[in-house]
């Protein structure tokens, strides 16, 4: 049996019931799961639909709550207030930068680029500013918050510097379009009042001269930060740093007055700083020192309208979506006035208060208590697969043991710091969050300065472990294996992967087989690097470390074979050594969910005590089957081949026909309960399997 095509081709139907959208390469279970989970916060938020919730009265705190939701929300619905203010809102926050530097042809003095820096870190203004500090842990103490600094300057991901800045015609016309989005925020003619869009033949000199500037300046930082790094120096990668060790290395920053701009006044942090690559923050000192102040104006205004103009509406923004398409194969475009945009925001802004109406709607009764108890009885299943596994040493063994059972899980939502179910605890949380419903980029810059002081705010405090960082309402689990914690949301959790009325064959073979991948995360080629509490320790002797890369070394051959068809009908092979992770964790955690709930059901085979009911039409098929099924039917995905072969070149993950076949293909459990002749495709004679 075929597992993928059993479920999705013939008997499931996906395929057939399902065509891939105009404006989409994929649709899937998961991306419907996502398109009803947006339409229940959509219910909460969209007033206009006449069924969000009603607070009860004199519930100030949950009125509180569902106003700021709201209002967000149409912040961003409001199309025409976006427009009316036009650049105004970007033109003024630039305006306060370039007052900043007033002597254009000196570089810049040390107080006015410590103060800049510090402005664009206390905003949270996600802008790549050459000495970027962030909240991270230490390798051996992960559990405490502390400063990390990492360098960098310019948008583009690490692996593409040297090639985006090495092509003469993509920084021509990276120059060209800078040029014409500075004239466009900065300069005298307001664009919306324009009857064709600029062109560079219309930017005046004044802003052609600047973006020059820029993109000279921005080759000579690329050139630093494509440098190579070696993750294997102890004395230059990610070590600690005082503030005066610091200031010797790069004389052109005040670091102690650009933390006391970044920093909220009431943290005292004093501790070192870890430097995630020394060399490069001396070479970019050097590059500062002969940069003239109006060069870095300009460079600063122009990372400001690269990171949010996409906030201002069309006319204001159009030539850098033209561009992103062209760099990125996507406009980037924040689609304000769409509804799926406008829900995404809420999302990100108020996690936690969607999360609270949410579950209201889909996480009901004991459907928390229920996965937990799911997740107990795995663990009891990996521990007693580790206590039986014969190449493990004791010491091996007491630590897996050990970091199996520091597991800490946040499942459905948040629990604490904020509590997701209490109007107070959230409304507590989201005070310092101001929310206008007629100003969307002013919600904006104001979410990213509440975020910013949030997570500085939290330095030398101990690490929440129970934090739901996903989005309470996303079907993405997660498994942070650097606190060695798992996030489950209530998003992930409804049908078809979790019902409290399903049988448990059905709860097991979906949800289970979820919870059990994210556990292996904690024990694959990734996260077995990372002790109990996400510390970077060694754990595994040099015997148990060999027979583990023996055996990973199957799945990466095995995985590696696998092919997917091209648009040109040509066969793409998985790249195995990539998608080695996801694959382990794929099936350690069928094996470890299966076994927990085949334990389960021999134990009340007549279903007495735990719900194993036949369901109507399904009759034909086993519990066993219909295990299996459930995973299989979770995974059910169509894509166009452009999409997939992007996929198979990108992605951690193996393409969901290869994640469903694959792991059956290594499960001799899958083989018995279908009755699959050995040495057919779906149970061939070698199997892979590291736990």
């Amino acid at each position: 049996m075929h597992l993928f095509f059993s479920e999705c081709s013939s008997g499931g139907g996906f395929n057939q019931k399902y065509e891939i959208p105009s404006d989409a390469t994929s649709i899937g279970r998961r991306e419907l799961m996502q398109q009803n989970n947006d339409r229940i916060v959509r219910s909460i938020v969209d007033v206009s639909l006449g069924i969000s919730p009603k607070p009860a009265r004199g519930d100030v705190a949950a009125q509180r709550n569902i106003k700021k939701l709201q209002d967000l929300f149409n912040s961003c619905m409001d199309e025409a207030a976006i427009l009316k203010v036009g650049r105004k809102p970007l033109a003024d926050e630039i305006q306060k930068i370039v007052k900043s530097f007033s002597a254009p042809g000196s570089p810049a003095d040390k107080t006015t680029l410590s103060k800049t820096l510090g402005y664009f870190h206390r905003l949270g203004l996600s802008i790549p500013s050459f000495f970027f500090p962030y909240i991270g842990n230490e390798k051996n103490d992960p559990l405490v918050k502390v400063l990390s600094i990492y360098t960098n300057g310019v948008n583009m991901v690490m692996g593409q510097v040297a090639e985006f800045y090495q092509d003469p015609e993509l920084v021509k016309q990276y120059q060209d379009t800078a040029a014409i989005m500075l004239q466009i925020i900065l300069g005298d003619e307001d664009v919306a009042n324009r009857t064709q869009s600029l062109a560079p033949k219309d930017v005046k000199k004044e802003w052609t001269d600047a973006a020059k500037d820029v993109v000279d300046f921005e080759l000579q930082l690329a050139d630093i930060l494509s440098s190579p790094q070696d993750a294997s120096d102890p004395v230059n990668y990610m070590t600690p740093r005082t503030i005066e060790q610091l200031s010797t290395l790069t004389p052109s920053v005040d670091w102690a007055l650009m933390l006391q701009e970044t920093i909220p006044s009431g943290v005292n942090y004093t501790r070192p700083i870890i430097v995630f690559w020394v060399p490069q923050l001396t070479k970019i000192d050097a590059l500062l020192q002969k940069t003239p102040s109006s060069t870095l104006q300009h460079y600063f205004s122009w990372l400001l309208i690269q990171n949010h103009a996409d906030k201002l509406a069309g006319p204001y923004k159009q030539p850098l979506l033209d561009w992103n398409n062209v760099v990125w194969g996507d406009s980037l475009d924040i689609k304000v006035g769409s509804w799926e945009t406008c829900i995404s925001l809420v999302n990100t802004n108020l996690n936690h208060l969607v999360g609270h109406y949410f579950i209201r709607e889909t996480f009901k009764g004991n459907s928390r208590k229920e996965v937990m108890a799911t997740i107990d009885n795995i663990i009891a299943t990996y521990e007693k697969n580790f206590n039986t596994t014969a190449w493990l040493d004791k010491t091996t063994r007491d630590g897996a043991i050990k970091k199996l059972r520091s597991i800490a899980f946040a499942i459905g939502y948040s629990t604490h710091d904020p509590d997701g179910a209490s109007s107070k605890s959230l409304d507590t949380f989201y005070k310092t969050y101001p929310v206008t419903a007629n100003d969307y980029f002013g919600n904006q810059f104001n979410y990213f300065a509440w975020s910013a002081t949030l997570s500085y705010s939290q330095l030398l405090q101990p690490v929440n472990r129970e934090d739901m960082y996903e989005h309470v309402s996303s079907e993405a689990a997660s498994n942070s294996f650097w606190f060695n914690m798992i996030n489950i949301p209530a998003g992930i959790l409804q049908d078809p992967v979790f019902n409290l009325e399903n049988p448990e064959y059905l709860n097991y073979g979906s949800a289970g087989v979820i919870a059990a991948h994210e556990m292996g995360h904690a024990f694959d080629n990734i996260g077995r690097q990372y002790d109990h509490i996400g510390g970077n320790t060694i754990w595994w002797t040099n015997a148990t470390t060999q027979t583990f890369k023996e055996k990973a070394q199957c799945l990466v051959e095995q995985y590696g074979n696998f092919t997917v068809k091209g648009p040109d009908n040509k066969d793409y092979n998985l790249n195995g050594k990539r998608t080695l992770s996801e694959n382990m964790s794929d099936n350690t955690g069928l094996k470890m969910a299966f076994q927990t709930w085949q334990s389960r059901f021999k134990s009340d085979p007549n279903g007495r005590k735990i719900k194993n009911f036949k369901l109507p039409g399904l009759e034909k098929y086993t519990p066993e089957q219909l295990f299996f099924i459930s995973i299989g039917r979770f995974w059910c995905s169509k894509m166009t081949p452009e999409a997939l072969v992007q996929y198979t070149r990108s992605n951690p993950h193996s393409p969901p026909y290869w994640r469903t076949n694959g792991l059956a293909m290594n499960s001799p459990d899958f083989a018995r309960v279908f009755s699959c002749p050995r040495g057919s495709p779906m149970n061939p004679e070698k199997k892979c399997a590291v736990w």
